[in-house]
């Protein structure tokens, strides 16, 4: 008689103490869970808040070689002026000090090349210039053997920073005299000189 009521409740004790597992298995499951849930909109959230700081670099160093102490297209007013001999007269007036290193890189219209330049025209020292001064360089359209010539109408021109690349800041156009330049495919100028006669010069 004793031993057939125990087992009921033998039976009862390990019911609930199978249901009291089970419900702590799913309680650590579900925590687990909203943890995890928790983490991955942790990090959503901090990849979509980076900036992408890797296009930007790019873009920047697309633009052009460090300014340093090189004019450049917001350092100086470019203006092109009619000289002898079909030439033309580039003067690059500074509005702060700034150094005229090298040559202007020209672009005719939509050219993909620059022109080239005269080797002889380089100066002992890049110009520098004070606020007022100017730098000179001569233009020289076309020669005997530059093959056939054709109507330039738009002129762009690049600076040089001190290792030589274009300087940042883009490309200054300079209106040509009266609107139009006969150029053919020896088109160059001169260095940037500190003197005019010196840039029409050969």
């Amino acid at each position: 008689m004793t031993d057939r009521r125990l087992l009921p409740l033998a039976a009862a004790v390990l019911t609930a103490v199978a249901t009291l597992t089970l419900t702590g298995c799913g309680g650590g499951g579900s925590s687990d869970a909203k943890d995890s849930s928790a983490a991955n909109a942790s990090d959503s959230a901090d990849s979509s808040d980076a900036p992408d700081v890797g296009a930007e670099g790019e873009d920047s160093a697309a633009s052009g070689a460090a300014k340093g102490d090189a004019c450049a297209p917001s350092d100086v007013k470019l203006q092109a002026r009619p000289a002898p001999s079909g030439r033309v007269l580039l003067v690059a007036t500074a509005s702060k000090a700034c150094t005229a290193y090298g040559f202007p890189f020209l672009r005719f219209d939509k050219d993909q090349a620059t022109a080239d330049m005269v080797a002889a025209s380089k100066p002992a020292a890049p110009v520098r210039l004070a606020p007022g001064k100017a730098a000179y360089a001569g233009v020289v359209p076309t020669s005997a053997d530059g093959g056939t010539p054709r109507e330039a109408t738009e002129l762009s021109v690049s600076f040089q920073a001190k290792n030589g690349d274009p300087v940042e800041g883009g490309e200054l156009k300079a209106a040509l005299p009266g609107g139009k330049l006969k150029i053919d495919d020896s088109v160059r100028t001169t260095y940037w000189v500190g003197e005019e006669a010196a840039a029409l010069k050969g």
